[in-house]
């Protein structure tokens, strides 16, 4: 058994990419060694701000041996008619390395092939170790830069490299980089190192300050921050993104802490709090109640040399940053809130699309003639008068010197502004509530109000990109809009509203084309809930294929069905396999006249035009569904007794406009045909 270490040194890469970079690279040395045979014991991840490396331990010395059964050409081709090897046989048992004799012959569908049988020895894992530049040629990055005149992009320029295969460094070239077996130690207090073996990598390199293992240096810092925490009696909250990008930037933490004026604790804490995570990678610090203190805690990538110099160079930064914010804060609130509502006039979303203010009036256009009249009973009788409240002045913050300086608080800035300038509780919720979610996962409004403006918004950003030509294509979202879309379906589902979307993007876009993109771009975040729900694939093809754009019931028919395969897969293959009968004679038919009983000439058919006539969308979706199940042995009943394409004329129309009717109503749920009967 063996080990072997690859390590890419590189200048800084970029935190936010430290993580999945790493593993990416491990899953492909993975893929590698899996290819070529070559098993092994464990494999070790590593990586820092200037290095991914991974460590295979374990590693069997020679690949596997390998029987393989190799087809050649059709035997009518490999023997002429005398029996006789021809050149083709002859080329293919040279090219197995067998004599042309040892050949079998066998037969595959009916065809008669020759084989070779064929025994390949395992070559030595220090050979095959030699291509693997293949992998560090294969890695994908989300950015990458060009250096000197190398025809490669890379996420950083390479400096180093090492191919260590126990003791000996195997050949691997890269960029004009030769590998060796000299890892270097942290940029400024640490030196370069020759390794003997894979195992010392990680003892190597914490002798020169350096923390190869990602999980350990992150472990290194959540323990330092916790010992400043209880040193001083403070409360620092959970953060599990900032830690892991405070992880990817430094290579030997040390954890400090520093304290600032309280007189900028007048500024409302979730904007000291931004300025201290967000810009400066800083721990804020709370007391045992959740009050923020005047203190800070930050790692800094070296020892505890100087860490006064240090600290005294963090507070100027972060001074310097609670300034602005202080300043902008008492500046902002000196107008009053009508100047920033006039400047939205002049403010373009987009130049193809028309001022702010001129949004603002469309959302409350939408809050107003689309949303509260089809969620009537569906919400308090204040959210809808807070929400189109809100929707007048929603933007304003945009306006604001804080926003235009920390523009990841818009919104916020609105709320907390809002209750300063007088506005009631729930209209300021609800402008602080519009941009959520702000990611996939991310939290919702929790306020009625607050989700009838953020989907207002976002349905009204939707068709105007999209009624404007600005449609994402392939992975080129420039707007956002996907996250829009995701936003949208997310509040709804949330929210529980029965609100067919479909009506309002017909009566609000004018271009069918752009339209009917647009249905397809939510109906696809709609299957994406779907997916992550667990759902059968079939199921959210027949679920999206009904006749509307309803997210709550489309969502409730998916997870009734699949509750349904689950729970009695027999009677559920008599639902799809009835409701799929029906849809195929029924759904091409277009409705003329209505059913009449009379014409009836059987009493299954008598029975099933009755059944058609007492079902009631009255009820939940569980319900309904639980009606179109009820139908199936009625449904079976007609088919086994009555021909739907009769000789009389007048028999055939009313049998084809009741199961037209019936058709129109199983799709209004579900497209029955997309369903899988055999699972």
């Amino acid at each position: 058994m063996a080990d072997y270490l690859l390590e890419i040194g590189m200048e800084e890469i970029p935190a936010r990419f430290v993580l999945s970079l790493r593993d990416q690279l491990a899953e492909r040395v993975e893929a590698f060694l899996e290819e070529n045979r070559l098993s092994y014991t464990s494999i070790d991840r590593f990586a820092t701000p200037r290095r991914l490396a991974v460590r295979v331990n374990g590693l069997a010395e020679q690949q596997e041996a390998i029987q393989e059964h190799n087809r050649g050409p059709a035997l009518h081709i490999a023997k002429d008619d005398q029996g006789a090897w021809t050149k083709a046989a002859l080329g293919f048992a040279r090219g197995q390395g067998i004599e042309v004799d040892d050949l079998l012959e066998e037969d595959v569908n009916g065809t008669m092939y020759v084989f070779a049988d064929k025994y390949v020895e395992g070559l030595a894992s220090e050979e095959v170790l030699k291509d693997i530049d293949q992998v560090i040629k294969a890695m994908t990055f989300p950015v990458s830069m060009r250096w000197h005149d190398y025809d490669v992009a890379y996420i950083r320029p390479v400096h180093w490299l090492i191919s260590l295969y126990n003791s000996k460094v195997l050949p691997l070239s890269f960029v004009g980089v030769k590998a060796g077996n000299q890892t270097r130690g942290h940029r400024f207090i640490g030196k370069n190192v020759q390794l003997s073996h894979p195992s010392e990598y990680e003892s190597a390199l914490r002798n020169e300050q350096v923390i190869a293992s990602f999980e350990k240096r992150q472990d290194t810092i959540s323990q330092q921050v916790e010992a400043i925490a209880q040193e001083n009696g403070w409360h620092v909250p959970q953060d599990s993104d900032l830690l892991e990008e405070v992880t990817a930037i430094v290579e030997w933490p040390t954890a400090f802490y520093g304290q600032f004026d309280e007189n900028y604790l007048q500024v409302p804490s979730i904007i000291l709090k931004t300025a201290m995570r967000d810009h400066q990678r800083y721990f804020y610090v709370e007391d045992t109640k959740g009050e923020l203190l005047p203190y800070f805690i930050s790692v800094r990538n070296g020892n505890e040399e100087h860490i006064e110099n240090v600290i005294k160079g963090n507070l100027k930064v972060l001074k310097a940053r609670l300034e602005d914010a202080l300043f902008f804060y008492e500046e902002d609130l000196k107008l009053p809130l009508e100047t920033y509502v006039a400047k939205l006039e002049h403010v373009n979303e987009h130049y193809k699309l028309g001022s702010l203010a001129d949004k603002q009036v469309r959302v409350k256009a939408l809050i107003e003639e689309q949303f509260l009249p089809h969620l009537t009973g569906a919400l308090e009788s204040e959210a809808g008068q807070a929400a189109s409240q809100a929707a007048e002045i929603y933007k304003y913050d945009l306006m604001t010197l804080m926003v235009d300086e920390f523009s990841e608080l818009q919104g916020t800035v609105g709320e907390l502004y809002g209750e300063h300038y007088g506005l009631s509780k729930a209209i300021a919720q609800a402008i602080g509530s519009q941009y959520m979610p702000t990611q996939s996962g991310g939290s919702l409004p929790d306020t009625q109000a607050g989700a009838l403006l953020a989907a207002a918004d976002k349905l009204d950003t939707l068709m105007q990109y999209f009624q404007a030509g600005l449609i994402p294509t392939g992975s080129n979202d420039p707007y956002a809009l996907r996250r829009q879309a995701s936003g949208l379906v997310e509040i709804i589902w949330d929210q529980q509203w029965d609100f067919d979307l479909l009506a309002v993007i017909e009566k609000e876009m004018t271009e069918s084309s752009e339209r009917q993109q647009l249905i397809e771009f939510i109906q696809a975040r709609i299957i994406q809930h779907l997916q992550q729900d667990g759902i059968a694939h079939d199921i959210i093809q027949g679920a999206t294929s009904a006749n509307h754009l309803n997210v709550l019931e489309t969502i409730q028919v998916a997870t009734n069905l699949q509750a349904k395969r689950k729970e009695a897969p027999e009677a559920y293959r008599q639902f799809v396999e009835a409701m799929s009968r029906v849809l195929n004679l029924g759904s091409q038919v277009e409705i003329t006249g209505a059913m009449n009983p009379d014409l009836a000439e059987t009493e299954s058919e008598t029975a099933l035009i009755q059944a058609i006539q007492d079902l009631s969308q009255e009820g939940s979706i569980a319900e309904q569904l639980q009606q179109l199940h009820d139908l199936v042995p009625v449904i079976s009943d007609y088919f086994e007794n009555n021909m739907v394409n009769a000789e009389d004329a007048t028999i055939r129309h009313n049998r084809q406009v009741t199961l037209a009717n019936l058709s129109q109503w199983i799709l209004n749920l579900v497209d029955a045909r997309a369903l899988i009967s055999k699972f």
